[in-house]
């Protein structure tokens, strides 16, 4: 009676150690499909946020040649760029201020006559430099 007690304790033990293993490869394998499946999942949602963010951009596109192909935007080019005007339309032209002409006159005179006085000079760059900042 005691062989059979044994040869039943070891075939038991041997089922559940077998169940053990068999369940263990099957969690090991559940777990792998659950982290595919969820790495998948996180794909196709970056996917996405691409996608709406294409869409986003191919509608302000749509938009920004809609504008540039208006009329509005056509006139203001046409005065911008080639300086012209409506019919009924006036064109008023703002003077600088005499003072700020004044000045920048005598600067250019200035600047025109160290160009003639330097250019009978031979002088290192870096002299010229220091004039140029300290003038």
């Amino acid at each position: 009676m005691k062989n059979n007690n044994s040869n039943f304790s070891w075939t038991v033990i041997l089922i559940i150690v077998s169940a053990i293993v068999v369940l263990g490869f099957l969690s090991v394998s559940i777990y792998r499909e659950f982290s595919k499946k969820k790495q998948v999942e996180n794909d196709i949602d970056s996917l996405k946020e691409q996608a709406e963010k294409i869409k986003q951009e191919n509608m302000s596109l749509e938009e920004r040649i809609a504008y540039l192909g208006s009329q509005d935007y056509q006139k203001i080019q046409a005065k911008d760029k080639l300086d012209l005007q409506e019919p009924k339309e006036n064109v008023v032209i703002i003077a600088q201020d005499s003072t700020f002409l004044a000045q920048e006159k005598k600067e250019t005179e200035r600047l025109n006559s160290q160009k003639v006085e330097s250019s009978g000079e031979k002088k290192e760059n870096y002299l010229k430099w220091w004039e140029y900042f300290i003038n």
